[in-house]
């Protein structure tokens, strides 16, 4: 596991800058006071390297902060705060001089020292040099744009053999950059080195902030920071990282209060070759959070998105906080998992937030989920699913770029039964953005409920090539109603974390004929799922009056799809008339059962029923429907709907 980073590469000489009693490493990017290394932060030192190399010339503050802070809004206070940080190592000489009212400059001779093992990194490995290239400061970039010539009059004076060789070497690494291989990115939890319980919060919140800034990143495959978190302890096998969750990148980092300041580090690791590729840190007032976010927004755009490869963002900057309070409540928000309690808990510092800062848009695309996750497994019903859906209109309302809105829509649009235009709106994502996975996912998702169940395994393979890591569970849906039982275990959480994947594995090994694995999973805390306690008393053959007395607490759920779960636990354990009528809720309001009730275990005894057979012509009708208005609304809907896709009361859909 790598323990201190390598931060710069070289210039064409492996230069170390000597001055006074002192040296600067530009390999080990180290200070050297007197022979003795010197800790200090990466501000101070990107600051001496850069008058280093303008030394004797006065270099105006302006110059510095643009050029030692790319791209961030920072006052002379942090330039001087970084000088006397220089100066304080520095010990009684005047290296570094004040010119007042202009700026600084090297006040001593500075003399440049080559390595005599320049040879040898000229022919450095591949990787190696890949690595350390993507974390070049700006001002390393631009005189890096010249290096080719260099080497190649460098090694003009050396035999020709050898020129030929290195020639050879550089212009393969050329080709070899010139199409680099994608990055797939994960983002694990921060460590929290003050030790102080009222931070911990950032520990998923610095994630989520760099996280929501690399989402509009092109060609960076980014792994869910739900299935990171598994990797949340002090020590980290990088190597096992890349493996788990297909990843060749890792950022990580830590924060500690001192004083009054927070002092956040980040890193970039290979995980392939186990080391670190690029390291930055910064500070702002504990009490200054507003700071930090636009520090990540501006380093993960900036410096951390080279070192990662990233040429192009597909947006403009994403959406910044303006209320300190508010920005706290979100991150707070962002901390806390997703069962009823702690969600509950979410919403409330998520109001609290918008009604302190309502511009804020991550905070409503956030409060959409919440409300859509108290709705579905909270027990809050229709209610809270208007609730999602005027948050996600608020959301899209501030942010007209963001697709996230949309996809949220288009599921609820689902989930009512608006099967064609939710269509529409998902071919119009999956269009706009073919390489998001979550919109492939959001396709497979009207897909299945049409019926469509091989379009829907597509676009749920689809996924998987996109994200190799999945969170999209309810893909699992789709594959067991295929029959294909072992891919849909493939897209449920293997330690059945939450309580829907419990549901769902019952779900598949029962119908896989796997009891015995079933029955020893609890059944799922989800309010109003009563049935799952049905199904497994079922399994484990309780009593015919224990199974009644259960039955009689199932309920009709909102969710069509989830009815038709139900029907098929009802079929499960005998109770046929309840069955049927569950099965009818679930086809009236537009879950195309057909062809799934054809190949479904559970429904087996039912097949020869009339009654069965009634609502399997009228599932085939739904599938056949669902068809026939998608072909005749094959054109993409108006921008004008996209942008703004009016949500339609439930009863309107469940009468259709």
């Amino acid at each position: 596991m790598p323990t201190s980073p390598d931060t710069r590469v070289p210039d064409t000489h492996q230069d170390v800058w000597k001055f006074a009693d002192c040296e600067f490493d530009d390999v080990r990017y180290e200070l050297r006071v007197c022979g003795r290394p010197v800790e200090m932060e990466r501000k101070p030192l990107d600051l001496l390297r850069y008058l280093l190399s303008r030394s004797g010339a006065v270099v105006k503050k302006e110059k510095l902060l643009e050029e030692v802070w790319p791209g961030v809004l920072v006052v002379d206070a942090s330039l001087a705060t970084a000088v006397s940080k220089l100066r304080k190592a520095f010990g009684d000489q005047e290296v570094i001089q004040t010119v007042p009212r202009v700026g600084y400059r090297i006040a001593v001779p500075v003399v440049r020292v080559s390595r005599p093992d320049a040879t040898e990194n000229l022919v450095e490995s591949d990787a190696g040099e890949t690595a350390n290239e993507s974390s070049l400061s700006i001002e390393t970039q631009k005189d890096d744009r010249p290096r080719l010539g260099k080497r190649l009059l460098w090694g003009g004076v050396a035999v020709a053999l050898v020129a030929a060789f290195l020639i050879g070497g550089v212009i393969s690494r050329v080709r070899k950059t010139a199409t680099p291989q994608p990055v797939s990115l994960a983002i694990l939890p921060f460590q929290n080195d003050s030790g102080m319980q009222s931070m911990d919060y950032l520990r998923s919140a610095l994630p989520d902030e760099i996280a929501h800034t690399l989402t509009a990143a092109r060609s960076l495959a980014l792994r869910p920071l739900t299935a990171s978190a598994q990797f949340s302890g002090p020590t980290v096998d990088f190597r096992k990282v890349g493996h788990v969750l297909d990843v060749n990148r890792v950022v990580t980092g830590h924060f500690r209060i001192l004083g009054d300041r927070l002092h956040i580090t980040m890193e970039a690791v290979d995980t392939d070759a186990d080391r670190v590729v690029w390291h930055d840190s910064f500070e702002v007032p504990s009490t200054n959070l507003l700071a930090m976010q636009e520090q990540i927004a501006a380093i993960s755009r900036g410096r951390m998105a080279r070192a990662l490869g990233v040429q192009e963002f597909i947006t403009d900057a994403p959406p910044k906080a303006s209320n300190e309070e508010a920005y706290e409540l979100y991150l707070k928000s962002v901390a806390l998992d997703w069962d009823p309690n702690p969600n509950k808990e979410g919403i409330e510092l998520l109001r609290r937030a918008v009604l302190l800062d309502p511009n804020y848009a991550p905070a409503w695309g956030l409060l959409t989920l919440r409300y859509y996750s108290a709705a579905r497994f909270g027990g809050g019903g229709p209610e809270m699913l208007a609730f999602s859906d005027a948050a996600a209109e608020k959301e899209l309302a501030l942010n007209p770029d963001s697709l996230d809105p949309l996809a949220e829509m288009t599921i609820h649009r689902t989930e009512r039964g608006d099967l064609v235009k939710a269509h529409q709106m998902a071919l119009e994502l999956v269009r706009r953005r073919p390489d998001d996975p979550n919109l492939h996912h959001v396709l497979s998702y009207v897909l299945r409920y049409g019926g469509s169940l091989e379009e829907a395994g597509h676009e749920c393979e689809m996924v998987v090539l996109l994200a190799s890591k999945v969170i999209w569970g309810s893909c699992s849906t789709t594959f067991m109603e295929l029959g294909n039982y072992k891919r849909a275990m493939f897209f449920l959480r293997k330690d059945l974390g939450s309580e829907w994947s419990k549901a769902h594995a019952i779900e598949v090994l029962l119908r896989e004929g796997r009891t015995e694995e079933a029955i020893r999973i609890p059944a799922p805390q989800i309010a109003h799922w009563d049935s799952y306690t049905m199904l497994l008393a079922c399994a484990r053959h309780a009593s015919e009056s224990e199974i009644k007395a259960l039955a009689s607490k199932v309920e009709v759920d909102d969710d069509p799809e989830v009815d038709y779960f139900f029907a098929g636990h009802l079929a499960y354990c005998g109770q046929t008339k309840a069955a049927l009528r569950m099965l009818k809720v679930a086809i009236d309001h537009n879950y195309c059962s057909y062809p799934a009730m054809d190949t479904d275990p559970f429904f087996k005894d039912l097949r020869a029923n009339a009654e069965f057979q009634k609502l399997r012509q009228a599932g085939k009708a739904c599938h056949a429907d669902f068809m026939s208005d998608r072909e005749v609304s094959h054109v993409a809907p108006d921008q004008a709907r996209m942008k703004h896709p009016s949500v339609a009361p439930v009863e309107q859909h469940r009468t259709q």
